[in-house]
């Protein structure tokens, strides 16, 4: 508009400068030489008007150069994120935690590395709607252990992901493992809830991962997500359907499950039934189903967490896990304390196990972070073995990297 404006005014002073000059002019060649000068003011003002607009157009255009340079930079990172973690630790083992214990096989302090790890994943645009291809490939790494055999390969999947929900294809941590992990803040210690062989308080089917599995997870709605999965095995396939022991004795066949999460305003609820129908079964465990229901509420500082599961019909037993947990000085300081019961698993002689830790963890940066626990463990005695009572203190250390 102040363009225009100024075009305007501007063509009026050249008239108006023309009539007055005409009325005075005597002769044909003083008014043409006035004409000749209003015609070049003319061309001038063209100039100037047309500046600012193709300055404008050039700001444009280099400003949508930035803008998707930028969305591919961010494309970029997140289409490859490498990452990887350092879990090393102190560890004191006492007498009795030796052979037959699920543990090291010995007492004594050592440094142990804690499932370490490094890997890929990434999430990546399609050209289907809008849905994004997502993968992950994640390698164990025996961080403080002897080099002969230290490398061990982890999750690892492909799928797809949009506003429909996901699905994944691979070996995975399928809904059943990530209710207890959610509440869970040991994992991937000496004390986490599936320790010392799957029994602190879970059962082995929350520790390794199902093989051959297909899962998909529904979108978030209200704080609710349900899920499907299935790991199924060929007719003629006698391989693993997961990694653990023992639940390394189902072999064909298939395992599958479903799942329903809420997780919203501090409150945390999972629910999961799981069907093994293996062709070959062996060593106390069994074809059967069995169900969890577990819990979290975060009240400010505080949180309180519990899980029961059932899966005697497995020959895996009942199995309780209690959690709480104090955060103090801006989230630096956490203190944690914990309870676990197993009872009446066939594969583990219908003994009662017990396990409680008390512990800290203190952040170092916003992924990182220092841990000590001592965990106590009892055991009844079964058959010649004698009823048994065992501790470890362990102060460790969890580095995070990656981008």
């Amino acid at each position: 508009m102040l363009q225009k404006n100024f075009k305007i005014v501007s063509l009026c002073i050249a008239l108006l400068a023309v009539a007055a000059s005409s009325a005075r002019a005597d002769d044909s060649v003083s008014i043409q030489q006035l004409h000749d000068q209003v015609q070049q003011m003319q061309q001038q003002i063209d100039v100037l008007s047309k500046r600012p607009a193709e300055q404008s157009d050039k700001q444009e255009k280099v400003s949508a150069k930035v803008t998707k340079r930028e969305e591919q930079s961010a494309n970029l990172g997140k289409a490859v994120q490498l990452y990887g973690q350092l879990r090393l630790s102190v560890d004191n083992y006492s007498d009795d935690f030796g052979a037959g214990t699920g543990g090291a096989g010995g007492d004594g302090i050592t440094v142990k590395s804690n499932a370490s790890r490094f890997g890929i994943k990434g999430e990546i645009p399609t050209g289907l709607g809008n849905t994004s291809m997502i993968y992950q490939a994640e390698v164990l790494y025996g961080a403080a252990d002897n080099p002969t055999n230290e490398i061990e390969w982890r999750e690892g999947y492909a799928g797809l992901k949009g506003d429909w929900g996901q699905v994944r294809l691979g070996r995975l941590d399928v809904l059943y493992k990530t209710t207890l992990t959610t509440i869970d803040p040991w994992n991937d210690t000496a004390a986490q809830s599936r320790g010392f062989g799957g029994r602190q308080g879970s059962s082995s089917l929350h520790a390794n991962y199902f093989t051959n599995t297909g899962e998909y997870v529904s979108p978030s709605f209200k704080g609710f997500k349900a899920g499907a999965w299935l790991s199924n095995q060929l007719d003629d396939e006698t391989s693993s359907i997961h990694g653990a022991s023992p639940i390394t004795n189902f072999k064909g066949g298939d395992a599958k499950g479903i799942g329903v999460k809420f997780n919203k305003g501090g409150l945390f609820v999972g629910a999961d039934w799981i069907e093994f129908n293996a062709d070959n079964v062996a060593s106390g465990v069994t074809n059967g189903s069995g169900w969890q229901l577990a819990g979290r509420y975060e009240m400010g500082d505080w949180s309180l967490g519990a899980m029961y599961e059932d899966v005697k019909d497995l020959g895996l037993g009942s199995n309780l896990y209690l959690v709480g947990t104090y955060t103090y000085k801006p989230g630096k300081t956490t203190l944690i304390a914990t309870l676990g019961r197993n009872r009446d698993a066939t594969t583990y002689s219908n003994r009662n196990i017990d396990t409680w830790s008390l512990g800290a963890k203190y952040a170092l940066t916003k992924d990182s972070e220092l841990f000590t626990t001592w965990v106590d463990r009892s055991e009844d005695a079964f058959g010649t073995t004698r009823a048994k009572d065992y501790q470890i203190l362990t102060l460790g250390i969890n580095a995070k990297f990656g981008y």
